[in-house]
């Protein structure tokens, strides 16, 4: 039954698809985010949404009336471009070829969605149809997962959905931690109380789904992101004093596995994942250092470690977007990956600062809202995947679309007041003419 309606739903959207390139890119993203393919147990399961998703796309493209503009002058796209050509150059000299070409692919589709929404993403409509519907897909696990935590007693993980980016508990904490400072973006941007008040109550549940997860990661990070949500705050005594309130009602609930799993943070000497961690990153430190390009996607493997990590037989995933960038592609795509999220943060921090000024009501406003809570998302996404493996994961590329089309339409409003004349310029050119 499943497997039918979702059938008769994706059906139902393809005339949109068709329609216009942004609803190709809105159904695409529910498709990566919410995996609503991974809920059914039939013949759907393995239908290829996605791709057909994307040749959709490229229809709607070919024959949409519309004008789009790809941002090749904003200097992140350059460095994304290179990340992405230091993948590729990395893969041709690949440990393991056949391995590295199979994640190549899946890590271009990826990219080239992010460079089909950078180039159709033009007005704020659509940039919030997108927030709302990677809110909503992965905010989807977020409340699943916090009622079950709820009701289990926090006893069990919460996992995400099969054969998925996110389907580990460590990878769906920090989704699900990435969409909350979105959640309360669209809970201020709201204007009924009572969808403010829905969307406040769903933040509060997501971290409960996080706490369920029994990722330390996560925890890193929640912990990093709820003070920087705090400094970021216009009221940061209330902010902090919610924060602390929903933390103590968090800690208070946690079961002792919970408990006994965060203690290991503080005696990571005598845990065995948490070395097995450090292992595998000093092992990508000496494979770098020894090879220009790194040793290609999937190299955190038995005969790396035993070549470069000083315990071989420790055999462990990279957890760290950064160790996983720096062994799989090298020091200079590191430099690259790093660069590419310090530009996207000042970024925004210049584009609020320029709207700080906005008229209350206005969309400027709204922009400066939401650049204010990506960068609490960003500052999850790069404290906690400190701790996991999720260089490639969709949704901090996302984030980087909507910092760019942000600074596209702040320098569309600048261009429009500055081309209207005031009331004075205009009675001049009247009286002149007359």
């Amino acid at each position: 039954m499943r497997d039918i309606a979702l059938t008769l739903v994706y059906l139902g959207l393809i005339p949109f698809c068709l329609k216009r390139p942004m609803w190709a890119i809105l159904v695409w993203s529910w498709l990566s985010y919410m995996n609503p393919h991974r809920l059914v147990y039939g013949f759907a399961y393995s239908l290829p949404f996605a791709q057909t998703t994307a040749i959709l796309l490229l229809i709607a493209l070919f024959f949409s009336k519309e004008r789009f503009t790809m941002p090749w002058g904003d200097g992140k796209v350059i460095i994304l471009i290179l990340f992405i050509c230091c993948m590729i150059l990395s893969t041709m000299t690949a440990f393991y070829p056949e391995l590295a070409w199979m994640q190549l692919e899946k890590v271009l589709k990826i990219q080239v969605i992010v460079f089909a929404t950078l180039y159709v993403l033009t007005s704020y409509k659509d940039l919030k149809a997108l927030v709302w519907v990677i809110v909503l897909s992965i905010g989807f696990y977020g409340v699943k997962g916090g009622i079950f935590t709820i009701t289990t007693g926090g006893v069990y993980r919460v996992q995400g959905p099969a054969d998925s980016f996110i389907f580990g508990n460590n990878e769906i904490g920090l989704a699900i931690l990435i969409i909350v400072p979105l959640i309360r973006f669209l809970a201020i941007d709201a204007k009924q109380w009572w969808l403010r008040w829905g969307l406040n109550a769903m933040a509060v549940i997501c971290l409960f789904a996080v706490v369920g997860t029994h990722s330390r990661g996560a925890l890193v990070g929640g912990i990093i992101m709820m003070s920087f949500l705090c400094l970021r705050s216009k009221t940061p005594i209330l902010s902090l004093a919610s924060s602390i309130l929903v933390g103590a009602l968090l800690l208070n609930f946690a079961p002792s596995q919970w408990t006994e799993r965060m203690n290991t943070i503080e005696t990571f000497e005598e845990d065995q994942s948490a070395m097995g961690r450090i292992n595998a990153w000093q092992m990508a430190f000496n494979l770098s250092g020894q090879n220009f390009l790194g040793g290609g996607f999937e190299c955190f493997r038995d005969e790396t470690f035993y070549i470069y990590a000083p315990e071989p037989t420790m055999v462990h995933d990279a957890h760290s977007i950064y160790f996983e960038v720096l062994g799989e592609h090298g020091f200079i795509a590191l430099f690259l990956f790093l660069s590419l999220w310090i530009t996207t943060w000042l970024s925004a921090q210049r584009l609020i600062v320029r709207t700080n000024k906005a008229p209350p009501d206005s969309e400027l406003a709204s922009i400066n809202q939401l650049l204010r809570h990506v960068q609490v998302s960003f500052v999850a996404y790069l404290s906690g995947g400190a701790f996991l493996g999720m260089a490639y994961f969709d949704l901090p590329y996302h984030l980087l679309c909507i910092v760019i089309t942000c600074s596209a339409l702040v320098q569309q409003q600048a261009s429009s007041v500055v081309s209207q004349p005031s009331k004075e310029e205009s009675n001049v050119v009247k009286s002149s003419f007359y």
